[in-house]
Protein backbone atom coordinates (compact mmCIF):
# COMPACT_ATOMS: atom_id res chain seq x y z
CA UNK A 1 0.00 0.00 0.00
CA UNK A 2 2.84 2.33 0.96
CA UNK A 3 3.92 1.76 -2.65
CA UNK A 4 1.15 2.14 -4.40
CA UNK A 5 0.11 5.65 -2.60
CA UNK A 6 3.97 6.94 -3.26
CA UNK A 7 3.39 6.15 -6.64
CA UNK A 8 -0.43 7.82 -6.66
CA UNK A 9 1.80 10.84 -5.53
CA UNK A 10 4.26 11.02 -8.39
CA UNK A 11 1.36 10.68 -10.76
CA UNK A 12 0.49 6.98 -11.71
CA UNK A 13 -2.89 6.74 -11.52
CA UNK A 14 -3.74 3.53 -9.38
CA UNK A 15 -5.70 2.51 -11.90
CA UNK A 16 -1.96 1.69 -14.25
CA UNK A 17 -1.21 -0.78 -11.33
CA UNK A 18 -1.57 -4.62 -10.65
CA UNK A 19 -0.27 -6.46 -8.09
CA UNK A 20 0.41 -10.27 -8.43
CA UNK A 21 0.31 -10.71 -12.27
CA UNK A 22 0.49 -14.52 -13.55
CA UNK A 23 3.25 -14.32 -16.54
CA UNK A 24 3.22 -16.73 -18.99
CA UNK A 25 6.92 -16.99 -19.16
CA UNK A 26 7.49 -17.60 -15.46
CA UNK A 27 5.15 -21.12 -16.19
CA UNK A 28 2.79 -19.96 -13.69
CA UNK A 29 4.89 -17.67 -11.27
CA UNK A 30 3.91 -13.96 -10.72
CA UNK A 31 5.31 -10.73 -10.82
CA UNK A 32 5.07 -8.99 -7.50
CA UNK A 33 4.07 -5.62 -8.96
CA UNK A 34 3.01 -4.40 -13.08
CA UNK A 35 2.91 -0.74 -13.53
CA UNK A 36 1.34 0.19 -17.03
CA UNK A 37 1.30 3.59 -19.13
CA UNK A 38 2.21 4.92 -22.82
CA UNK A 39 5.74 3.51 -22.41
CA UNK A 40 4.84 -0.29 -21.94
CA UNK A 41 4.83 -1.87 -18.50
CA UNK A 42 7.71 -1.93 -15.64
CA UNK A 43 7.54 -4.66 -13.41
CA UNK A 44 8.69 -4.79 -9.85
CA UNK A 45 10.06 -7.81 -7.40
CA UNK A 46 10.13 -6.67 -3.87
CA UNK A 47 11.68 -8.79 -0.96
CA UNK A 48 11.85 -8.09 2.28
CA UNK A 49 13.77 -11.22 3.93
CA UNK A 50 13.58 -11.46 7.66
CA UNK A 51 16.20 -12.95 10.11
CA UNK A 52 15.75 -16.07 11.15
CA UNK A 53 14.04 -17.34 14.02
CA UNK A 54 15.71 -20.64 14.43
CA UNK A 55 19.48 -21.68 15.50
CA UNK A 56 19.53 -22.86 11.94
CA UNK A 57 20.79 -19.83 9.38
CA UNK A 58 18.29 -19.46 6.22
CA UNK A 59 21.26 -17.36 4.53
CA UNK A 60 21.91 -20.08 1.79
CA UNK A 61 18.07 -20.39 0.75
CA UNK A 62 17.70 -16.83 1.20
CA UNK A 63 20.48 -16.38 -1.18
CA UNK A 64 19.04 -18.41 -3.93
CA UNK A 65 15.40 -16.32 -3.20
CA UNK A 66 17.14 -12.86 -3.79
CA UNK A 67 19.09 -14.07 -7.05
CA UNK A 68 16.05 -15.47 -8.49
CA UNK A 69 13.98 -12.12 -8.15
CA UNK A 70 16.96 -10.65 -10.53
CA UNK A 71 17.01 -13.54 -12.85
CA UNK A 72 12.93 -13.65 -12.97
CA UNK A 73 12.56 -10.03 -13.52
CA UNK A 74 15.11 -10.14 -16.74
CA UNK A 75 13.08 -13.39 -18.05
CA UNK A 76 9.84 -10.89 -17.97
CA UNK A 77 8.75 -8.79 -21.48
CA UNK A 78 8.72 -5.47 -19.84
CA UNK A 79 10.08 -1.59 -20.43
CA UNK A 80 11.72 -1.39 -17.63
CA UNK A 81 12.56 -3.85 -14.87
CA UNK A 82 13.43 -3.36 -11.21
CA UNK A 83 14.01 -5.46 -8.05
CA UNK A 84 13.76 -3.89 -5.05
CA UNK A 85 15.13 -4.95 -1.55
CA UNK A 86 14.73 -4.57 1.91
CA UNK A 87 17.65 -5.92 3.55
CA UNK A 88 18.68 -6.32 7.68
CA UNK A 89 22.97 -5.93 8.77
CA UNK A 90 23.37 -9.72 9.26
CA UNK A 91 22.26 -11.02 5.71
CA UNK A 92 23.91 -7.54 4.32
CA UNK A 93 27.05 -8.76 5.56
CA UNK A 94 26.48 -12.38 4.39
CA UNK A 95 26.21 -11.28 0.76
CA UNK A 96 29.14 -9.02 1.28
CA UNK A 97 31.41 -11.57 2.88
CA UNK A 98 30.01 -14.71 0.71
CA UNK A 99 29.81 -12.67 -2.47
CA UNK A 100 31.62 -9.72 -2.75
CA UNK A 101 33.04 -10.77 -6.35
CA UNK A 102 29.88 -10.07 -7.83
CA UNK A 103 27.19 -8.49 -5.39
CA UNK A 104 26.88 -4.82 -4.69
CA UNK A 105 25.57 -2.25 -2.78
CA UNK A 106 26.94 0.81 -4.70
CA UNK A 107 24.75 3.15 -6.65
CA UNK A 108 26.46 3.06 -10.03
CA UNK A 109 27.51 -0.29 -9.23
CA UNK A 110 26.73 -3.73 -11.41
CA UNK A 111 25.80 -6.85 -10.09
CA UNK A 112 25.99 -9.47 -12.53
CA UNK A 113 24.87 -13.55 -12.89
CA UNK A 114 26.11 -15.67 -15.16
CA UNK A 115 26.23 -19.33 -15.06
CA UNK A 116 29.80 -19.99 -13.12
CA UNK A 117 28.51 -17.86 -10.65
CA UNK A 118 24.96 -19.64 -10.32
CA UNK A 119 26.31 -23.29 -10.59
CA UNK A 120 29.24 -22.14 -7.76
CA UNK A 121 26.06 -21.61 -5.22
CA UNK A 122 25.06 -24.16 -2.02
CA UNK A 123 22.55 -26.90 -3.17
CA UNK A 124 20.33 -24.52 -1.17
CA UNK A 125 20.90 -21.81 -2.84
CA UNK A 126 20.36 -23.56 -5.70
CA UNK A 127 17.03 -25.21 -5.24
CA UNK A 128 15.74 -21.99 -4.25
CA UNK A 129 16.41 -20.93 -7.20
CA UNK A 130 14.40 -23.39 -9.39
CA UNK A 131 14.49 -25.27 -12.53
CA UNK A 132 13.22 -22.66 -14.96
CA UNK A 133 15.79 -22.02 -18.11
CA UNK A 134 17.02 -18.51 -16.99
CA UNK A 135 17.89 -16.22 -19.62
CA UNK A 136 21.99 -15.30 -18.93
CA UNK A 137 23.66 -13.68 -18.09
CA UNK A 138 21.65 -10.75 -16.26
CA UNK A 139 23.19 -7.65 -15.26
CA UNK A 140 21.72 -5.24 -13.01
CA UNK A 141 22.11 -1.39 -11.84
CA UNK A 142 22.01 -0.79 -7.94
CA UNK A 143 20.45 2.90 -8.26
CA UNK A 144 19.09 3.45 -4.64
CA UNK A 145 20.67 2.53 -1.35
CA UNK A 146 18.90 4.23 1.23
CA UNK A 147 18.79 3.97 5.22
CA UNK A 148 14.67 3.17 5.64
CA UNK A 149 15.31 2.43 10.28
CA UNK A 150 17.98 1.99 11.92
CA UNK A 151 18.93 -1.26 10.96
CA UNK A 152 17.24 -1.47 7.50
CA UNK A 153 18.39 -0.49 4.03
CA UNK A 154 16.55 0.03 1.20
CA UNK A 155 17.99 -1.19 -2.48
CA UNK A 156 17.17 -0.73 -5.97
CA UNK A 157 18.40 -2.34 -9.04
CA UNK A 158 17.72 -2.11 -12.57
CA UNK A 159 17.60 -5.03 -14.36
CA UNK A 160 18.65 -5.05 -17.61
CA UNK A 161 17.36 -7.39 -20.29
CA UNK A 162 19.58 -10.72 -20.48
CA UNK A 163 22.09 -10.30 -23.26
CA UNK A 164 26.08 -10.96 -24.32
CA UNK A 165 28.19 -12.42 -21.45
CA UNK A 166 29.34 -9.31 -19.79
CA UNK A 167 33.22 -8.98 -18.18
CA UNK A 168 33.27 -9.12 -14.91
CA UNK A 169 31.01 -8.38 -12.23
CA UNK A 170 31.61 -5.33 -10.44
CA UNK A 171 31.69 -1.58 -11.01
CA UNK A 172 35.06 -1.10 -12.90
CA UNK A 173 36.12 2.68 -13.16
CA UNK A 174 37.11 3.25 -17.01
CA UNK A 175 39.12 6.84 -16.86
CA UNK A 176 38.63 9.05 -19.16
CA UNK A 177 39.51 12.96 -18.85
CA UNK A 178 36.70 15.48 -18.93
CA UNK A 179 38.20 18.57 -20.87
CA UNK A 180 36.58 21.25 -18.55
CA UNK A 181 37.64 19.59 -14.61
CA UNK A 182 40.28 16.80 -15.52
CA UNK A 183 37.09 14.72 -14.35
CA UNK A 184 37.53 10.81 -13.90
CA UNK A 185 33.65 9.17 -14.96
CA UNK A 186 33.05 5.44 -14.14
CA UNK A 187 31.17 3.03 -16.65
CA UNK A 188 30.52 -0.67 -15.91
CA UNK A 189 32.45 -2.95 -17.54
CA UNK A 190 30.14 -3.71 -20.42
CA UNK A 191 30.71 0.34 -20.91
CA UNK A 192 27.01 1.08 -19.98
CA UNK A 193 27.13 4.84 -17.98
CA UNK A 194 26.22 5.08 -14.68
CA UNK A 195 24.18 7.03 -12.68
CA UNK A 196 27.40 8.91 -11.70
CA UNK A 197 28.88 9.15 -15.01
CA UNK A 198 25.55 10.79 -16.35
CA UNK A 199 25.36 13.45 -13.37
CA UNK A 200 29.09 14.04 -14.15
CA UNK A 201 28.41 14.36 -18.03
CA UNK A 202 25.23 16.50 -17.05
CA UNK A 203 27.26 19.10 -14.91
CA UNK A 204 30.32 18.97 -17.50
CA UNK A 205 27.87 20.04 -19.83
CA UNK A 206 25.89 22.92 -17.30
CA UNK A 207 29.78 24.32 -16.80
CA UNK A 208 31.06 24.26 -20.68
CA UNK A 209 27.86 26.89 -21.28
CA UNK A 210 28.34 28.57 -18.68
CA UNK A 211 31.48 29.26 -17.55
CA UNK A 212 30.65 28.94 -13.94
CA UNK A 213 32.26 26.40 -11.35
CA UNK A 214 29.09 25.83 -9.69
CA UNK A 215 25.77 24.29 -10.05
CA UNK A 216 22.86 24.01 -8.52
CA UNK A 217 21.00 20.55 -7.96
CA UNK A 218 17.81 21.45 -9.86
CA UNK A 219 19.49 22.68 -12.86
CA UNK A 220 21.25 19.37 -12.89
CA UNK A 221 18.12 17.66 -12.53
CA UNK A 222 16.70 19.67 -15.35
CA UNK A 223 19.94 19.11 -17.83
CA UNK A 224 19.52 15.05 -17.05
CA UNK A 225 16.12 15.02 -18.71
CA UNK A 226 16.75 18.08 -21.62
CA UNK A 227 19.52 14.90 -22.07
CA UNK A 228 17.15 12.07 -21.77
CA UNK A 229 18.69 10.36 -18.62
CA UNK A 230 16.56 7.08 -17.44
CA UNK A 231 17.24 7.90 -13.83
CA UNK A 232 14.34 9.27 -11.92
CA UNK A 233 14.52 13.08 -10.19
CA UNK A 234 14.97 11.55 -6.65
CA UNK A 235 18.31 9.63 -7.64
CA UNK A 236 19.80 12.40 -9.34
CA UNK A 237 19.30 14.22 -5.99
CA UNK A 238 20.19 11.35 -3.88
CA UNK A 239 23.40 11.08 -5.44
CA UNK A 240 24.50 14.45 -5.70
CA UNK A 241 23.35 15.67 -1.84
CA UNK A 242 24.86 12.31 -0.60
CA UNK A 243 26.92 10.00 -2.42
CA UNK A 244 28.79 11.92 -4.33
CA UNK A 245 29.64 14.52 -2.26
CA UNK A 246 32.87 14.54 -0.04
CA UNK A 247 31.11 16.26 2.94
CA UNK A 248 28.66 13.41 3.69
CA UNK A 249 29.97 9.94 4.99
CA UNK A 250 28.23 6.72 6.73
CA UNK A 251 26.71 3.78 6.73
CA UNK A 252 25.37 3.14 2.96
CA UNK A 253 26.80 6.23 1.22
CA UNK A 254 29.26 5.68 -1.68
CA UNK A 255 32.13 7.89 -1.01
CA UNK A 256 32.85 9.27 -3.85
CA UNK A 257 33.93 12.40 -2.94
CA UNK A 258 32.74 14.23 -6.72
CA UNK A 259 31.27 17.30 -5.53
CA UNK A 260 32.01 20.05 -2.68
CA UNK A 261 28.92 21.74 -0.95
CA UNK A 262 29.08 25.12 -0.92
CA UNK A 263 25.89 26.29 -0.12
CA UNK A 264 22.48 24.68 0.40
CA UNK A 265 21.50 23.10 -2.70
CA UNK A 266 24.48 24.17 -4.65
CA UNK A 267 28.00 21.86 -5.55
CA UNK A 268 30.96 22.56 -7.17
CA UNK A 269 33.70 19.85 -9.20
CA UNK A 270 36.41 18.75 -6.99
CA UNK A 271 39.57 19.03 -9.05
CA UNK A 272 42.00 15.91 -8.93
CA UNK A 273 44.26 15.82 -5.97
Amino acid sequence: MCTVLSLQSAGIPPANLRIEVVDPVLKGGKVDLVVTDVAGRTIVEMKYPRGSRTSVSPDTMTLGELLRDFLRVALVPAADRWVVLVLEPSLRRYLARRDAAWWTESPGGAVVLNRGELESLPKTARDAIGPLQWLLPVQATCVVAEPVDLDLALFAYQVDAPGSEVVGARLMSVERAAPEAGLQISRTRSGKATARSEILAAINSLIARSGLHEVAVQDVVHEMRRRGARYSDSTVRTMMTSHMCAQVHGPNIAAYDDLDRVDRGTYRLRLPH
